[in-house]
């Protein structure tokens, strides 16, 4: 193969984003195994008690989707708009970037104004060829430019993303310490990132463990948990033309085939058919289609919200 084409394979693997290989894994919290149910009792109470408001928590949880997932910048919009409350978010690589800005007090709309300047060169930053072909540098850099906090601990909106330990292929929950880190390793796709080390682990993307963490919203205490789902976004044409088609189909349905349970009161579907997450001039189509989907749930969850609250009073 030539080094041209086998580059060309790898950065298409990277721009459709995180597979979901490893279903079912063992989850632990910043390296603190959560087996029991202290832990999430004690992170449940720590939430609950940076919730002011009354009524029922919403917890929003969104997928790993690689450029497509700028699909959520779409749907946090419409429910701002319709003065849904957002709670909790919890996410997985473009997910746990798009969550990590909101909680963090910017807005939909600074979100779109921030994409509008980015390029995916601003992300590739080379290094040796040791565990990945590029750092994580430019994914941090970009955060810390637009972050104002430094801790998860600080942000307005609680947020927890999800990562792989790469040592033992454990799902890792981040939700203290470093932002630029924690959402770095969540983004860290293997191969294509060099792991980034983190408390004594080495992290990868977070998808190799848990795609669409709707779960770990309800651990956390959402009482109403909204799942914005990026990975059944793939359709097949005809035959695959030439190696990175070949290797792009095969890597979609490996995707597909190993979902994993979305434990999800309401579930958004942004249909991104003719859109591509490599096309970064396309941001305003995807946001749109992320916006039009969630208008299509929004009576629904106005509902739900109606119904949880009179059950509470």
């Amino acid at each position: 193969m030539e080094k041209r084409q086998f580059f060309l394979l790898l950065l298409a693997f990277f721009f459709l984003g995180s597979s979901l290989w490893a279903a079912g894994c063992g989850s632990t919290v910043n390296g603190v195994s959560e087996e029991g149910n202290e832990g999430k009792e004690n992170t449940e109470n720590e939430i609950r008690g940076v919730i002011t408001r009354e009524g029922p928590v919403v917890g929003l949880a969104l997928s790993g989707g690689g450029g497509l997932g700028m699909a959520h910048i779409g749907v946090i919009d419409v429910l701002v708009e319709h003065g849904i409350p957002i709670d909790i978010i919890t996410g997985t690589s473009a997910g746990a970037i798009v969550g990590a800005l909101f909680c963090d007090g910017i807005s939909p709309e600074q979100m779109e104004k921030i994409v509008s300047e980015i390029s995916w060169s601003d992300f590739l930053v080379a290094s040796v060829p040791e565990l990945g072909f590029f750092s994580t540098e430019g994914i941090e850099e970009k955060l810390k430019e637009h972050l104002q906090s430094e801790n998860f601990e600080d942000l307005a909106i609680p947020l927890a993303v999800i990562a792989t330990n790469l040592d033992d292929g454990e799902e890792i929950v981040i939700n203290r310490g470093s932002i630029v880190k924690g959402v770095a390793a969540s983004a860290a796709i293997p191969v294509i990132f060099k792991p980034v080390e983190y408390e004594g682990m080495i992290l990868v993307d977070g998808g190799l463990v848990n795609n669409l963490p709707s779960d770990l919203a309800r651990e956390m205490g959402a009482d109403i948990v909204i799942a914005v789902n990026l990975a059944d976004n793939f359709r097949f044409e005809g035959r695959p033309q030439g190696l990175i088609e070949t290797g792009i189909r095969s890597y979609n349905i490996l995707q597909r085939s190993h979902s994993i349970r979305v434990d999800a009161d309401i579930e958004i579907h942004p249909d991104l058919e003719g859109v591509a997450g490599t096309d970064l001039d396309q941001y305003r189509e995807i946001i749109y289609r992320g916006r039009e989907a969630a208008e299509e749930v929004v009576p629904d969850i106005l509902a739900l919200l109606e119904e949880k609250r009179k059950k509470e009073q």
